[in-house]
C-alpha cells in the first residue's frame, strides 16, 4: 500500500480572483478593491464521505480608501481594509498531520478498509492509526480567521505659519477574531490478527467507538494606534534642512490572555522620536535620530530609554573634477551610521519588576493550618532597557549609464543588558523563583548587498540581471548559567543556538573494539556508532558533548535571478540558495519531538517507513556471516564508512544519541519561480474599453540542486514527516481597463 497515492493528491488547484477601481477628481477620490481565492484540499477523500463537502481553503479580501481634500492645504484620508480565511478540514488532522500518519505505516501495516468492512488500526495512538480514517472517518473541523483595519488620517500643510512645516495625525483600529469548531466522530477501529479455518478475518478492538462530540473556540485581538508627525524640510540655496518629530501611542490586548486582573490590563506603548538633517550642494549629508520610548515593563523612573543616533553621507560623484575622471560612474554614495535601539520584551511575562504574592493555607511548624500570604514571583526591580548598538558602512553606486548598480552594507551590532532569568543566585537567598536581569551580552556581524545590470539590446529587446546575498554570525559574550565542568560546555564563547553533541569516531569494527572502548549507552555491538570520550574519564556521557554546528538557520543566503523582454513578451528567473547550513537526520528535537523517525530503518519497530537507500548494501553495515549467508559481496561486509550502522529493531539508545555521525549539508540551490508574460494590445479590445490584457504563466519550485537527495533540505532534518514543499504551477490574466 502506497499510503501518498493513497490519500495525498498529485496535483491540486486554486483558483484567485482579484478586482479594483480608482476615480474621483482632484477634491475626492476612491480606490476599491475586492479578491477571492479557493484552495484544494491536498489530500483525497470519498466522495461520499458526509465530511467531505467543502472541504479546503478559502479567502477572502476587500479595501477601500476614500481621499478628500477639505482645502487646499488639508486632506483627509479614511482606508479600511479585511481578510477573511475559512479552513475547512477533516476533524482531528490538518494537511502535516496526515503526512505524518502516512510516513509512521509502513506500507504492509493496515489496508484502507479490511474485507469484512471493519476500519483498521494497530495501536491506540493517533498518528499509528490510518491516515485515510482520519480523512474520511471522524468528523470534520471548520477555522475561520478575520483581521480588519480602519485608518483615519489627516494632513495638513502649514506653509501659512512657516513654510516647508507640515503636520500629519493618524488614528488606526486593528481587529482579529478567530473562531473554530469540531465536529468529531471515533469510530470503532480493529486490527486483524489472523484468519479462522473458513479463512474469515479474525480481529481485535483495538479503539472502541465514541460517542460524537462537539467542541469550539474564540479569539479576539483589537488594537489602538495613534500617531503623529510634525514634519519640516527647506531649501537654502546650496543648503537643505529637515526635521522631523514624531509621537506615537498604542494600546492592545488579546481576549485569551486576559486570564487575571493583572494580564487583563491592555499594553500600552508610547514614545517620541525626532530626526534633524542636514545636506550640502546634495555631497555632504548628516543625519541625527533619536527616540524616547516607554513600555510598561519596567518600574517608573525607568520605563523610558533614550536611543540615539547619527548617520554620516558623502556623494563624490557630485564634484564636477570626479565626474571628469570618471565619466563612467553616474552615482557614488559612501555612507555610515551608529547608534543605539532597545528591547523591552522579556518573554511572555509582563511586569516582571513586581513581586507577586498569592494566598494560601500553610502550617507553619507543623501547626494547625492557617491562611497566609506566600510569594509567588521575585520580582527584579532593577531592570532597564536592553540596549544594542549597531554600526553600520555602505557603499551605493550606478555606473555606464546606471546600466550597473550596487548597494553593499557591513554591520556590527553589540547588544547588551540582555534580559535572562539568573541561575547564579544560591538556594539560601530563599527565592521562590529567579528574578530576570541585564546580564547578557552578545555580538552580531555580517554584509548584506545587491546588485542589477540592464541593457537594451534594441529597442525591442532587453534584459537585466540582479542578484543579492546576506550573511551574518553571532557570538554570545555572556550568558548566565551555572559554572559547567568544562570550558567546551559553556554557552558563553560560541554563536548563539549552537548545536551540542557527540564526536563520533566511526563504526565499532569488532567485539574486541568494544570491550577495550570507554562504556557508552545500553547494550553496544561490532557496527554501532562508537563516540569520543572527550574528557577522558573512561565512560560517555553528557560531559562530553560538545559544539558540533551552527543552528539550522543558514549563516549565507542568497539569490539571482534576470528578465529578458522581446517585444511583447517577458521571460523572468529566480533562483535562491543558501551556503553550508548543518542539520541532524537523528537526534535532534523539534517541538518535543525527536526526528530519528522516518530515516533510520525500523527506528519505530513496526510503525514507520524503510527508505529505499537502505536496501542497498553499500550503505549499512552489515556482519559478515549475514553477507555470506545471503549472496552479499563480502567487500561490503562490515563496512566502517556505512551511511547506516548496524540495523537494529526498534530503538537504539547508543545509535540514537545526537552526533556528528548524523550531520548532513543541507546546501542548497532552488529555481524558485519561472515567469512568461505576455501583454496583449488590439484595437478590438479598445472597443469593449479594453487598454491591454497580461497572460501570465508563472512556476514556482520547479527545480533544486542539493546533497540531501531524500528530502527538500529546507525540511531535512524533519525526514519526511512534513508536507514537502510543492511545486505551483500558476496562469494569471490581468484586464487593464
Amino acid at each position: 500500500m502506497n499510503w501518498q497515492d493513497e490519500v495525498m493528491r498529485k496535483n491540486s488547484f486554486e483558483q484567485t480572483y482579484y478586482v479594483s477601481a480608482r476615480g474621483g477628481a482632484q477634491v475626492a477620490r476612491y480606490f476599491l478593491s475586492l479578491g477571492g481565492s479557493n484552495e484544494m484540499a491536498a489530500y483525497i477523500y470519498d466522495k461520499h464521505s458526509p465530511y467531505a463537502s467543502n472541504v479546503g481553503y478559502n479567502t477572502y479580501n476587500y479595501r477601500a480608501n476614500i481621499d478628500l481634500e477639505l482645502s487646499q492645504s488639508s486632506t483627509l484620508y479614511f482606508g479600511t481594509d479585511g481578510f477573511l480565511s475559512i479552513n475547512n478540514q477533516p476533524g482531528v488532522a490538518s494537511t502535516d498531520y496526515i503526512w505524518n500518519a502516512q510516513a509512521n505505516i509502513n506500507p504492509l501495516l493496515l489496508p484502507v478498509r479490511y474485507s469484512n468492512g471493519q476500519l483498521p488500526a494497530t495501536s491506540t495512538v493517533a498518528t499509528y492509526r490510518s491516515p485515510s480514517v482520519m480523512i474520511n472517518n471522524m468528523g470534520r473541523r471548520s477555522d475561520q480567521q478575520y483581521r480588519g483595519k480602519f485608518t483615519l488620517a489627516f494632513d495638513q500643510d502649514l506653509a501659512m505659519l512657516v513654510q516647508g512645516l507640515k503636520i500629519k495625525l493618524q488614528g488606526a483600529y486593528d481587529l482579529y477574531s478567530w473562531f473554530s469548531e469540531s465536529r468529531l466522530v471515533q469510530p470503532a477501529l480493529y486490527q486483524a490478527v489472523g484468519r479462522d479455518q473458513q479463512g474469515k478475518l479474525i480481529t481485535i478492538e483495538r479503539v472502541k467507538e465514541g460517542a460524537v462530540s462537539y467542541s469550539r473556540g474564540t479569539d479576539q485581538y483589537r488594537k489602538f494606534h495613534f500617531e503623529g508627525t510634525l514634519n519640516y524640510t527647506k531649501r537654502f540655496g546650496d543648503h537643505s534642512v529637515s526635521g522631523l518629530l514624531y509621537y506615537y501611542a498604542s494600546d492592545q490586548k488579546r481576549a485569551s490572555e486576559a486570564t487575571n486582573n493583572l494580564s487583563a490590563i491592555p499594553i500600552r506603548y508610547q514614545g517620541v522620536s525626532s530626526r534633524l538633517t542636514y545636506n550640502f550642494q546634495d555631497t555632504y549629508m548628516i543625519d541625527f535620530n533619536f527616540g524616547y520610548t516607554g513600555s510598561e515593563n519596567f518600574q517608573p523612573g525607568r520605563q523610558y530609554g533614550f536611543f540615539p543616533s547619527v548617520a554620516l553621507g558623502w556623494v563624490p560623484s557630485s564634484y564636477k573634477c570626479f565626474k571628469d575622471w570618471f565619466p563612467w560612474i553616474d552615482f557614488l554614495k559612501f555612507r555610515g551610521s551608529y547608534g543605539s535601539v532597545g528591547n523591552d520584551r522579556i518573554g511572555s511575562r509582563r511586569f516582571p519588576y513586581l513581586t507577586t504574592v498569592s494566598l494560601a493555607n500553610v502550617n507553619p511548624w507543623s501547626s494547625t493550618s492557617v491562611e497566609g500570604v506566600n510569594e509567588s514571583t521575585v520580582g527584579a526591580d532593577n531592570l532597564e532597557w536592553e540596549k544594542a548598538v549597531k554600526a553600520n558602512l555602505g557603499i551605493e553606486g550606478r555606473l555606464f549609464n546606471e546600466k550597473i548598480t550596487y548597494v553593499l552594507d557591513i554591520f556590527r551590532d553589540q547588544r547588551d543588558g540582555i534580559f535572562m532569568q539568573r541561575v547564579q543566585v544560591p538556594a539560601y537567598v530563599g527565592l521562590v523563583n529567579m528574578p530576570y536581569g541585564n546580564v547578557g551580552k552578545m555580538q552580531s556581524y555580517g554584509a548584506d548587498g545587491n546588485a542589477s545590470y540592464t541593457n537594451e539590446i534594441s529597442k525591442e529587446v532587453s534584459f537585466t540581471l540582479r542578484g543579492n546575498f546576506t550573511y551574518s554570525k553571532n557570538n554570545v559574550q555572556n550568558w548566565e548559567e551555572a559554572n559547567p565542568k568544562y570550558p567546551y560546555q559553556e554557552i558563553s564563547g560560541y554563536p548563539y543556538g549552537v548545536i551540542r553533541g557527540y564526536q563520533s569516531v566511526g563504526l565499532f569494527k569488532d567485539w574486541d573494539d568494544v570491550d577495550n572502548s570507554p562504556a557508552q549507552f545500553g547494550t553496544v555491538m561490532p557496527g554501532d556508532i562508537k563516540y569520543r570520550d572527550v574528557n577522558g574519564d573512561g565512560q560517555i556521557n553528557s560531559d562530553d558533548k560538545v559544539p558540533l554546528s551552527y543552528s539550522t538557520y543558514p549563516l549565507l543566503m542568497y539569490g539571482f535571478g534576470g528578465e529578458l523582454k522581446y517585444k511583447n513578451f517577458t521571460l523572468g528567473v529566480l533562483f535562491k540558495g543558501t551556503g553550508k547550513t548543518d542539520y541532524f537526520h537523528v537526534g535532534y528535537s523539534y517541538g518535543g519531538v525527536n526526528n530519528g523517525s522516518g530515516y533510520v530503518p525500523f527506528y519505530n519497530g513496526v510503525y514507520g517507513n524503510v527508505l529505499a537507500i537502505v536496501n542497498d548494501p553499500q550503505n549499512r553495515w552489515i556482519p559478515r556471516e549475514y553477507a555470506t549467508a545471503h549472496g552479499i559481496d563480502e567487500k561490503l561486509a562490515e563496512n566502517l564508512n556505512a551511511r547506516f550502522p548496524r540495523l537494529t529493531y526498534g530503538y537504539n539508545e547508543n545509535n540514537s544519541q545526537l552526533s556528528d555521525f548524523w550531520k548532513g549539508d543541507a546546501r542548497y540551490l532552488r529555481l524558485q519561480e519561472v515567469t512568461v508574460n505576455y501583454n496583449l494590445k488590439h484595437p478590438a479590445l479598445q472597443r469593449i474599453h479594453v487598454s491591454s490584457v497580461d497572460f501570465q504563466l508563472v512556476g514556482s519550485n520547479l527545480m533544486i540542486w542539493d546533497k540531501v537527495k531524500v528530502f527538500d533540505p529546507e525540511q531535512a532534518y524533519r525526514n519526511g514527516r512534513v508536507y514537502p514543499i510543492p511545486s505551483v504551477y500558476t496562469l494569471q490574466i490581468y484586464i487593464h481597463l
